[in-house]
């Protein structure tokens, strides 16, 4: 099944396992740097519309794998079983020489358990968050993972306090947003604009749409406007059309680099609000049961991405029980007063930068993983 040596020729099929839109985004472009090094590699994946589009054929996609937190998880044991049963039963059948999974490290860690026992190459591209919980999974990645690539700097030292060889690619976020075009969406009207980010999953809509949409509703200095999340449909946020507030597809980016300030679910959007120059509030919200699971597990003190790269508190976060609209209008007040940007604005767009330096590896991180799956399958 799986054949020795360094030749690009040698690998001939890859499976590409992806559960979430961000890991479909950073699939696209690996994909297309698997296929532009060679045209005539079959790749299967899990995933959505980039990956699709840069050449991989589809076979499931990811909106149908989005469970999140403790209780969603155990609420769909039952269907989580059926699509692990299912992505190993199309693997075996397509006998790739690699399998690569993009983060979402609940699923792929057990695809790269049983790829591992067949004797199939593993790749696990962006590492699980093992430094702030589930730190036993070290030894799992140890003994099922042939190539793990990390894309945070503080990631090295951590692992290699571990014994454990990674290869550090720097973001593909950086990547991704340098491919983009940088012409920004003009602001209607004279008020400052404020972005609305509830998240992409069913479970993060439904606790955070609420939420937003009466934090915009007492914020009448601001023009509001929510960034839908691919995948989801114009229904999935009927309570924000009601309250008059516009929905926007497709544009998730171009209204980060347009809008003044933002609230954003915690998650991979506040990276890229802080790359793109958003000064924001991280907020989330989810069951009792997860957030108390999670407090016990967690060893990070921030739980948005910006802080944890930084070390520090650079973007204020509204987590669980302080995630109010009072609470979020008055932080969204603190770095905005309706007229200009407060200097606590400001001190976020300079530790911004100092971000964007520190996540670059000098090269893109689709090519160096692309030539480790070539060369290392």
């Amino acid at each position: 099944m799986v054949q020795s040596g360094n030749s690009k020729a040698l690998v001939q099929r890859v499976f590409i396992i992806a559960g979430e839109a961000s890991g479909d985004a950073y699939g696209g472009l690996l994909v297309r740097a698997l296929r532009d090094a060679q045209p005539a590699l079959e790749i299967q994946c899990w995933g959505g519309e980039a990956m699709e589009a840069a050449g991989a054929t589809c076979l499931r996609h990811y909106k149908t794998l989005a469970f999140m937190g403790l209780w969603e998880v155990v609420k769909n044991v039952w269907t989580i079983r059926r699509r692990l049963k299912e992505c190993w039963a199309q693997i075996d059948a397509f006998q790739p020489d690699a399998v690569v999974g993009i983060d979402y490290p609940g699923f792929n860690l057990r695809m790269a358990r049983k790829a591992k026992r067949a004797g199939i190459r593993t790749h696990h591209y962006i590492s699980p968050s093992v430094w702030a919980w589930k730190k036993n999974r070290v030894r799992t990645i140890q003994r099922d993972i042939d190539h793990l690539h990390i894309i945070l700097p503080f990631e090295k030292e951590w692992y290699a306090r571990e014994d454990v060889d990674v290869h550090w690619v720097g973001h593909p976020l950086l990547e991704l947003l340098d491919e983009e075009t940088q012409t920004a969406a003009s602001p209607n009207g004279g008020k400052p604009r404020l972005l609305l980010l509830p998240g992409s999953r069913a479970q993060e809509l439904e606790r955070m749409l609420p939420i937003l949409v009466r934090t915009a509703q007492s914020l009448p200095e601001f023009e509001s406007v929510v960034a839908g999340a691919p995948g989801r449909s114009i229904e999935d946020y009927r309570m924000a059309i009601d309250a008059g507030i516009p929905i926007e597809f497709g544009r998730t980016r171009a209204l980060m680099r347009s809008c003044d300030i933002g609230l954003i679910t915690s998650g991979t959007a506040t990276l890229e609000a802080a790359l793109l120059g958003l000064p924001h509030v991280v907020c989330y919200k989810t069951s009792r049961m997860t957030y108390a699971f999670a407090r016990l597990l967690v060893q990070s003190q921030w739980i948005g991405l910006p802080n944890i790269l930084l070390q520090q508190s650079a973007v204020p976060e509204q987590i669980q029980d302080q995630c109010t609209p009072e609470a979020l209008r008055r932080a969204a007040l603190a770095l905005h007063d309706g007229n200009a940007l407060s200097s606590s604005a400001a001190h976020q767009l300079q530790q911004f930068k100092a971000l964007e330096q520190s996540l670059s590896s000098g090269q893109t991180a689709s090519q160096q993983v692309a030539d480790s799956i070539l060369t290392k399958a």
